[in-house]
């Protein structure tokens, strides 16, 4: 008797011990998917919200974006109100809805790429600046004095240029010597 006892016992906390490990592994792949999401999420944000000019050149990778970002921020109410993770792992369709959003999320950031490709092919001195400085460059191609800090990367030998009063001309480039 006392040895089926003791074996109840183990069976018990082998049992406890397996849904542990099934609730951690399912806490990491969360994660996983979670950081993806909110690092693709925080650049393209970043991008999208940052310039007047990019929805007017992506209007269709805007509005998806910004249907993306209305269910992460509802996503993101949900966990607020469940803060702790074993609460958040019982979430309907959380895992689901992270994956599909990393997925869409993807497929702006690839879009996006090839946006930027065709502004390089157009223009080869594009090819000297990464992708975040070529977004700051056409999201503020109407404000010279915002994208002269460019030029050097692009220009070599040019440090500034110099512009007519209503930013309309270039009067002149200077060069760091």
């Amino acid at each position: 008797k006392q040895w089926y006892q003791r074996r109840v016992a183990i069976t018990a906390g082998e049992e406890d011990a397996l849904a542990w490990e099934d609730k951690l592994n399912r806490i990491n792949s969360l994660f996983d998917v979670w950081i993806d999401v909110q690092r693709r999420w925080v650049y393209l944000d970043g991008i999208f919200s940052g310039s007047a000019d990019i929805p007017h050149l992506l209007p269709v990778e805007t509005s998806r974006f910004a249907s993306i970002s209305t269910e992460f921020m509802g996503l993101m109410k949900k966990v607020v109100k469940s803060p702790l993770i074993v609460n958040v792992i019982t979430i309907n369709g959380v895992q689901r809805s992270l994956e599909r959003l990393a997925d869409l999320l993807q497929k702006i950031q690839k879009a996006l790429g090839e946006y930027l490709e065709r502004e390089r092919a157009g223009f080869p001195r594009f090819y000297f600046v990464g992708d975040e400085d070529l977004l700051d460059i056409i999201g503020n191609s109407k404000n010279v004095q915002k994208i002269q800090k460019h030029f050097r990367k692009m220009f070599a030998g040019v440090a500034t240029i110099t512009l007519s009063e209503d930013d309309s001309t270039i009067l002149g480039v200077a060069s760091r010597e």
